[in-house]
């Protein structure tokens, strides 16, 4: 509660608040010329620039309150707010693209069992910089560009591909290719 003790310094300080403001003495001389009439008058605000306001008290008093009621006395804002459903699945995508997967929520297999889906991963390997390199050292070509990537993955032979997809596995990455 930090609020709390400049409260109660600002209470202390403004303990008058609500009584009325002090009297001023002003001498004024009279229609007698030997005599002056003392007369009582209300200091004004602009007289004590340190006056405590009766709306600076209620503000402060209040703001404690509410916060007191609404229970963010001591709460940090991220704490505050709650977990928010979620209905749809563009907005489950939404908000898993938001905590940083950027799968779109799905699950790529890098050891598929039919020939045509093997095909299909290996296809999707050879447009990613960092699979082609580490693919293209395990059969020796250093610079394996994509043209000669998807020539060898067409003529039949994937698992050169496979096998650097599965190192580089990252199910939060897209298409679920990490970087090297």
């Amino acid at each position: 509660m930090k609020l709390l003790p400049s409260l109660v310094v600002s209470m202390l300080t403004c303990t008058l608040a609500f009584a009325p403001p002090p009297l001023s003495k002003i001498l004024q001389p009279s229609a007698d010329a030997g005599t002056t009439d003392v007369l009582f008058m209300l200091r004004s605000d602009t007289d004590d620039e340190r006056g405590c306001h009766r709306r600076d008290l209620l503000l402060r008093t209040g703001s404690l309150v509410m916060a007191t009621i609404v229970g963010l006395d001591g709460v940090k804002p991220a704490e505050a707010i709650p977990e928010q459903k979620v209905y749809s699945s563009n907005a489950k995508n939404f908000q898993r693209l938001g905590e940083g997967d950027s799968s779109g929520g799905s699950v790529y297999d890098n050891n598929p069992s039919s020939p045509k889906a093997r095909t299909r991963r290996a296809m999707v390997g050879c447009k990613n910089t960092s699979a082609r390199s580490l693919a293209g050292e395990s059969i020796g070509n250093a610079r394996l560009n994509e043209k000669d990537c998807n020539q060898i993955v067409m003529k039949g032979d994937s698992d050169f591909m496979l096998q650097a997809l599965t190192k580089l596995d990252c199910p939060s990455c897209p298409y679920g290719i990490g970087e090297k």
